[in-house]
Formats: C-alpha cells, sequence, structure tokens
C-alpha cells in the first residue's frame, strides 16, 4: 500500500496504513507486520523497548491468560533476559503428521480462557453504521445477532478459532502459542475487524499471511452456496478438492490444513466453521470425517464427526431454523479453505501432493 497523498494543505505526507500501524504497534523501521513483538504496543506512545519486563509480562498475559490454565503453555523462563517473541520462527518446519494432541486441539470458542472476549460491540456497530452510514437503526441492528453476554468469541468466534488452530498446527514454534485469544487481538490491531465495525484492509485480505509474512497461507478455496438455488448439496464425498486432501495419508498432510464451512450460506446466524482432522483415517467415500471443532464440549474427548458438529450447534433454535428453513442437513458442506506452508525459499507453496490428488479426483468427476 502507498503512501497517501498529502492531506492538510502543509505539503505533508499521511504515512500508508501500514507504516502507520508499525509506529503504533511499536515496531522498528523497516521491519515487516510479521516481525512485530506479540504483545509490546497497545498505544503509539510510551511503549516499552523489546526485551523489557512489561513487553514481557504483555505478551504473557496474551497467551489466553497464561498461568490461569496449564492447558495452555506458556515459556515464562527467564522472561526478563529474553527478547518479547517473534511471531515468525524460520528455523524448523516440522515434518511427519501434525501434532493435534500435542498442540491440546482442538480449542473451543466458549473456553473460559478467550472466550468472553469482544469481536464486535453491538451497540458500537449500530451507532457507527447509523450515525456515519446513515443507515436506518432497524436494518443496524440486524448487522450483527444480539447475544445476552455480547459478540464474542464463544458466540461468533467458530471461525476465527479454527484459523487459530490452523496458525497453531502450521506455525508451532512462535512463543506465546497462537490461541483464539491473541488472532483475536491481532485482527483488531491490524484492523481485519474492530469493536465497531471498522475494517482497513484490502478485499483479499489475509490475517494469517500478514502475521507470519507469508509463511502460511490461505491458497485454495471454494464455495457451494448451500440453500442457494441452482447449488446442489455438497458433501466431503462428492467435492474433488475434499476427497483430494482425504485421499493422502497424513504425513502426506502435514503441510497444510483444511477449513469446512457447514450450514447455511448466510453467515450471520446459521453457518460455522471447522477442520478436518489431519489424522482422520476414515474411508474417501465416508460423508462423517472427523473434525475439529470449536463447538466441541470442553470435557468430551471422544472423536468428533460432521453429525456430532451438526448435533451441537442445532441446539441454538435460531441456528436450527436457519438449518430447516435451507434445507441443510448434517454431512452436507457449504465451502473448502486450504491453508498451506511456503517452502523455504519462497518459490512456491508446497501444495504439490494434494494439487496432484485433486487433479485425479477432478478427473474421475468428469
Amino acid at each position: 500500500m502507498s503512501a497517501a497523498p498529502p492531506g492538510d494543505g502543509a505539503g505533508k505526507l499521511h504515512p500508508s496504513r501500514r507504516v502507520l500501524l508499525q509506529g503504533a504497534l511499536g515496531a522498528s523501521a523497516g521491519l515487516g507486520l510479521s516481525a512485530l513483538p506479540l504483545g509490546c504496543a497497545a498505544e503509539p506512545t510510551a511503549q516499552p523497548a523489546p526485551g523489557t519486563a512489561a513487553c514481557e509480562s504483555d505478551a504473557v498475559a496474551l497467551d489466553a491468560s497464561a498461568g490461569a490454565d496449564a492447558r495452555i503453555e506458556a515459556d515464562t523462563a527467564d522472561t526478563a533476559a529474553q527478547p518479547c517473541p517473534s511471531l515468525l520462527d524460520l528455523a524448523s518446519v516440522p515434518d511427519g503428521k501434525l501434532d493435534v494432541a500435542g498442540a491440546k486441539l482442538p480449542y473451543r470458542q466458549h473456553d473460559p480462557l478467550w472466550g468472553a472476549d469482544l469481536m464486535w460491540d453491538r451497540d458500537k456497530v449500530i451507532a457507527a453504521d447509523v450515525q456515519f452510514n446513515g443507515q436506518s437503526p432497524a436494518v443496524a441492528a440486524s448487522l450483527l445477532r444480539e447475544f445476552d453476554d455480547g459478540n464474542n468469541l464463544a458466540n461468533e468466534g467458530c471461525m476465527l478459532t479454527c484459523l487459530a488452530m490452523v496458525m497453531r498446527l502450521l506455525n508451532p514454534d512462535t512463543k506465546p502459542k497462537w490461541t483464539p485469544k491473541v488472532l483475536n487481538k491481532w485482527a483488531h490491531d491490524l484492523y481485519y475487524y474492530t469493536p465497531c465495525g471498522l475494517s482497513m484492509t484490502t478485499l483479499s485480505a489475509d490475517l494469517m499471511s500478514e502475521l507470519t509474512a507469508g509463511e502460511v497461507q490461505l491458497c485454495l478455496k471454494e464455495e457451494y452456496l448451500p440453500g442457494e438455488a441452482g447449488w446442489p448439496k455438497m458433501r466431503t464425498t462428492t467435492s474433488a478438492l475434499v476427497r483430494a486432501y482425504r485421499v493422502l495419508p497424513p504425513e502426506k498432510r502435514s503441510n497444510f490444513m483444511v477449513m469446512l464451512k457447514t450450514g447455511t450460506y448466510d453467515d450471520t446466524v446459521a453457518s460455522h466453521y471447522v477442520l478436518l482432522h489431519p489424522g482422520d483415517a476414515s474411508s474417501v467415500d465416508d460423508p462423517n470425517p472427523e473434525v475439529l471443532d470449536p463447538a466441541q464440549p470442553l470435557g468430551d474427548t471422544k472423536p468428533w464427526r460432521l453429525t456430532d458438529s451438526a448435533a451441537a450447534i442445532l441446539e441454538d433454535p435460531e441456528i436450527a431454523a436457519g438449518w430447516k428453513a435451507s434445507g441443510i442437513d448434517a454431512t452436507q458442506i457449504g465451502g473448502v479453505w486450504v491453508f498451506t506452508r511456503w517452502a523455504p525459499g519462497h518459490d512456491r507453496s508446497l501444495l504439490t501432493p494434494l494439487v496432484q490428488a485433486w487433479a485425479l479426483e477432478l478427473a474421475k468427476l468428469g
């Protein structure tokens, strides 16, 4: 993004959003946003220098309130002597199977460590839409569903929780570890979304790519518009892209993760997001694969499948009504997102095994 034109009549140039955010978030000149020290900046002034105690304490606090619960591990050893943790460690790329169990996944969006954290403040969103967009209060109020405890991660954070799991598995060496709490804060700070609804990103913004300097990116995407006229019901068994992923053995899946959309095409109330479990060994012709689901109850540790996910979220009567109105069923999917690592030389993504399998599956479908 280039610098904006002169804006004050005195010949001064307003900085670009990226330059402005680097200053506001405490980054040194010339660093990309991927090199920002995690948790070291909330205000444009009076920033603690990298390596100071204040910086480390903020970083540890960001790691899902580290120390409050042993389920999320924090690196607290000798923090006074350590610089603030980098968002990216290029030194190692794991080989073999992704360590879902070691990463303590799935994350749950309703985990008390972050479930109450707001994504949007509904009152602020309504006020901004009415005051600055000239919208009627009734229409503005329809932008976000109203919850007694707010539009927080527990109520609205299924996609963000999935993205945090992708980051935890594909970018695992960061300290503190990626969690929904950490990702929500960065999404706010980088204006991907803000409590009042303001967003200052491009239309094709990729939060994970920005936070990892391109090491983890969204590389493939398909949407199947469930419940919309003219679109057939799609399942994991009829999506060539999902079939290609499931054909591969777990060790061939280690450089990418697949997110599924379930429910309605409309994201206002009745859609949901889960990850295909990278260790799932069910048949490619089984329409009910194992998933990592943000809606799985915290105490439930059994293998969790698409039908379990549907049963859990359909306990919400408004979601159930949306599914019924659109004719959605428990194993139907509405979209596929593939996230991948890039090769160390950045000359290509590491999708080759998946793309080869995808081509074969597309050929089978004619």
